[in-house]
């Protein structure tokens, strides 16, 4: 039967390619691992948190230093003022401050001396990422109740940071969808780079003077022009389904933009290491998929463990997350994101200055 026949052959086709079989079979594999050490394994999750103690008695202290420092949830800043503690929230060096009020020791004293206590915390916090929040103001309470001994919820005087607008869930995952939706550049690249060499268009172009750079340039500005398009449907797309915009929407686009040259550059480079389109689409989905994960585009990346917290901001897909969540939510200036948008340009150079060294190479081959 020739159906029979056809699948034969295409078999043999697959197993003549051990290479992208080896990537096939082990493409699932890496992604439950990488699941499994970022969201499993018992790791604990820590979180920034800021403490003002403006009562500044020994059981605010203790308060401090035998209660939140312990908790491993959470990494205690000290403060001497609000307003640097605002400024360090603004800046997202930490996700929450605590002022501790004047008269905090005299409830819990109190409370110790089983009379009804009145114990009062005022919590700021960043509402940008629900889960987040929601779990340090449990954290919180649960402390507190604790450290007093008390059962009954204290009273947590809670506000937000971002007093401009009202942030949404939409608001926060919008720019994660946006990045990942760049990050799909990377197959992009790579099969139509890698389907001109099968087709021998790569080949008769070596036999011309042409240089390596113009073969860089050449196929980056075609892909540049679909980056770009993309980057306006995902941005009203995303304002359509309730994403508001609070900084500039130019900063946005020119972060989206830089994420995109990393996403061309790291998939021209895989086509340059690629002998087929077999080989190079299960690679680039190996790189893309695990990049996303690691780069917090679905949820929070302070969720994940210390080390791969670490591996992930090696990398510039995290760095655009956290950039375009700055503007995008909390109106953030070019000032604030500089150092992820030079990060951002760093690698885009090495990525591309790295594809013109590998089709040097290749047209000496």
């Amino acid at each position: 039967m020739k159906f029979v026949s056809l699948a034969l052959r295409n078999f043999k086709e697959v197993y003549r390619d051990p290479l992208a079989l080896g990537f096939l079979l082990a493409f699932p594999l890496l992604f439950m691992l990488l699941f499994g050490a970022a969201m499993g394994g018992g790791s604990t999750p820590a979180y920034s948190v800021g403490v003002l103690d403006e009562d500044e008695t020994e059981l605010s202290s203790r308060f401090v230093t035998d209660v939140l420092e312990e908790i491993p949830t959470l990494k205690i800043a000290l403060f001497e003022n609000e307003v640097e503690a605002a400024n360090s929230l603004r800046d997202s060096n930490i996700r929450a401050f605590i002022k501790i009020p004047s008269g905090f020791g005299d409830e819990v004293a109190k409370s110790y001396q089983q009379q009804d206590p009145d114990i009062v915390l005022h919590v700021t916090y960043d509402e940008s990422d629900f889960v987040v929040s929601s779990q340090i103001l449990s954290t919180v309470n649960t402390a507190v109740r604790s450290f007093a001994q008390i059962h009954i919820p204290v009273t947590i005087n809670t506000s937000h940071i971002n007093v401009e607008t009202q942030v949404t869930q939409m608001d926060f995952v919008a720019p994660g969808i946006i990045i990942f939706g760049l990050l799909i550049m990377v197959p992009t690249a790579a099969r139509i780079m890698v389907k001109d060499k099968e087709k021998g268009y790569m080949a008769r172009m070596l036999t011309t003077p042409t240089r390596p750079w113009e073969f860089i340039t050449g196929y980056s500005l075609a892909l540049l022009v679909i980056a770009i398009v993309q980057i306006i449907i995902f941005i009203i797309l995303g304002v359509a389904f309730g994403m508001s915009i609070v900084g500039n929407i130019f900063l946005a686009f020119l972060i989206f933009f830089l994420t995109a040259l990393c996403s061309i550059g790291i998939g021209m480079v895989v086509a340059a290491l690629s002998k087929t389109e077999n080989q190079a689409e299960p690679l680039c989905w190996l790189i893309a998929m695990p990049l996303a994960v690691l780069s917090g585009v679905w949820f929070s990346q302070e969720m994940m463990p210390e080390y791969i917290q670490f591996i992930g901001n090696l990398f510039p897909f995290a760095h655009s997350v956290s950039a375009a969540r700055l503007v995008i939510i909390r109106g953030a200036d070019f000032s604030a994101v500089l150092d992820s948008i030079i990060f951002l340009a760093g690698w885009a150079a090495a990525v591309f200055t790295l594809g013109i060294v590998l089709f040097r190479q290749k047209m000496k081959g």
